[in-house]
């Protein structure tokens, strides 16, 4: 049985195609909490686009693209207006995290905000201390922010194309009749 996030991912792509995977990796790029889970909105992207290039590149664009301009907003929004996002209820970042972040900034730099996007659970974090920080730029804060989410969409591609694959695979040996009165 799929469960309850994976059917309303499967529904939305089916509905929205990369559209809706720009809008749930923007969300998550803003650091707004997780609507639907990011990666499972990708990988039933992936798996209902098939194994074609020209199919697949749309979802990872536009999951680059969305958690690119999230976190760009969120950097935007704290080195304008000094905004805080984690007053609200919604951004579940805590002090300690932004003080960790904080450290690595001063230690890496720029390449750690794209070695943060590339790794599941400290995605997007970097936004708010490279914000106070008056060295980064936010062009080149959201270049480091595209390298890290294009390395995190690689490796989430590669699992969608393997599940995809399998998929194909298992149809053909069940054969397409079976499956669809499955």
């Amino acid at each position: 049985m799929i469960g309850a996030h994976a059917e309303t991912a499967l529904v939305l792509v089916g509905t929205y195609g990369a559209a809706a995977v720009f809008v749930v990796f923007a969300l998550e790029g803003a650091l707004v909490g997780k609507v639907l889970p990011a990666r499972t909105l990708f990988v039933a992207a992936v798996v209902a686009a098939g194994v074609e290039a020209a199919a697949v590149a749309p979802v990872f664009v536009a999951a680059v693209a969305g958690a690119t301009v999230g976190q760009s907003a969120v950097f935007a929004a704290v080195r304008r207006f000094d905004a805080d996002p984690t007053s609200l209820p919604l951004v579940p970042v805590g002090e300690a995290r932004i003080d960790g972040a904080a450290r690595w900034l001063d230690r890496w730099g720029l390449p750690a905000v794209a070695a943060s996007n590339a790794v599941p659970g400290t995605r997007g974090w970097l936004a708010l201390p490279s914000a106070s920080a008056s060295s980064v730029s936010a062009p080149r804060f959201a270049a480091a922010s595209l390298l890290g989410s294009a390395a995190y969409a690689g490796a989430l591609l590669a699992i969608g194309l393997a599940v995809a694959l399998g998929v194909e695979s298992a149809v053909g040996l069940v054969g397409a009749d079976l499956v669809a009165a499955l």
